[in-house]
């Protein structure tokens, strides 16, 4: 039967690595039993590859060959992943103040050419829309702000009792 398994794991790079260098070679890479590297394919089993293991895979797929880290990129991606759930929050923060400035910045040279003498209606047209969409950016972006300010101050909310 099938193992359903999680889509980015350390776990399953590793049984592509040991499918690709061979378990053989990754055994007198690593020093290890081809058991324990079996072993460590599997989520379910206690136990986890160390960094050691690691970097030894990584520089044998390389020496085999092969472009890049894959067990050290899996790890990356992992982190990366756990960081923008737990993060979840700042970047959206980010999110909002990068779409205020971009709105701002496309703004700001079509006002200014919008309010010399000679401006077109079709240039003062266009500076009022880019106008309006940095004002409507801002005002999520207060607010988020703001409720940054308040988690400063006050500490994050607590969780209901219950």
């Amino acid at each position: 039967m099938t193992k359903l398994r999680e889509p980015i794991t350390i776990e399953n790079k590793l049984s592509e690595v040991l499918g690709i260098l061979k378990i053989g070679r990754a055994a007198e890479a690593t020093g290890r039993q081809v058991g324990y590297l079996h072993s460590m394919t599997d989520p379910l089993k206690p136990g986890q590859l160390t960094i050691k293991d690691v970097v030894a895979l990584d520089l044998e797929w390389r020496a085999a060959g092969h472009a890049g880290y894959p067990l050290t990129d899996t790890i990356l991606r992992m982190i990366e992943a756990a960081a923008a759930e737990r993060f979840a929050e700042e970047h959206a923060y980010g999110q909002l103040a990068h779409s205020w400035l971009k709105e701002s910045c496309e703004a700001t040279p079509l006002v200014v050419e919008a309010m010399h003498p000679g401006a077109t209606v079709q240039i003062m047209e266009s500076a009022l829309r880019e106008l309006e969409h940095a004002d409507g950016a801002i005002a999520p972006l207060s607010a988020s702000l703001k409720k940054r300010i308040r988690h400063a101050r006050e500490g994050p909310l607590s969780p209901p009792d219950g």
